[in-house]
């Protein structure tokens, strides 16, 4: 079988040419129409509830946000799990949805919910951006300025928070540290 495709390709030059371009423009023609993800996105449908508490410790956050948000959105249909995490002024539960939840069905839920929440007067939960959990809350720390907090601050509010808030998908910038 080998040996009659070798002597046809020796005795067939011009096919074998024809064949071989064929095969490249075709190659390349689906090389070019093909969508390529670099990080495909298997996850479940998640919502985030975002609850800004200035000023106030993680464990008053904790108790007086998180607890409240949790015994308000225990229950949503389709939910699998709850996540929350309270730091310094702020507060970010994270549901997790079932297999094949439509995100805009979960963020209608979440909010019909939220809205039976007791929490403290002038504090209002929102949701966050809708996104998938590879778009989730980035946090950094700037080091540097020999150690000023003041200084890094500065440079916090005035020129890193700027920057990040013009790239596309960045939703919003929360700062807090310095003095």
């Amino acid at each position: 079988m080998f040996e009659r495709l070798v002597s046809f390709s020796l005795k067939n030059r011009a096919a074998v040419l024809f064949l071989s371009g064929l095969v490249l423009v075709l190659g390349w023609s689906a090389f070019r129409a093909i969508t390529i993800e670099a990080f495909p996105d298997p996850t479940d449908t998640q919502v985030t509830v975002i609850t800004l508490f200035e000023g106030q410790p993680a464990e008053e956050v904790e108790r007086q946000i998180g607890l409240s948000l949790e015994r308000a959105l225990n229950g949503t249909p389709g939910m699998t799990r709850l996540r929350n995490l309270s730091l310094f002024g702020l507060s970010q539960l994270t549901l997790t949805f079932a297999d094949g939840v439509d995100g805009l069905w979960a963020r209608q839920q979440v909010l019909e919910r939220l809205r039976g929440a007791e929490l403290p007067d002038g504090v209002t939960p929102s949701l966050g951006p809708s996104a998938t959990p590879i778009g989730e809350v980035y946090r950094y720390t700037l080091k540097g300025a020999k150690g000023d907090p003041m200084l890094l601050r500065t440079l916090q509010d005035w020129v890193v928070r700027p920057m990040l808030l013009r790239v596309p998908g960045v939703a919003d910038v929360v700062s807090y540290g310095g003095l």
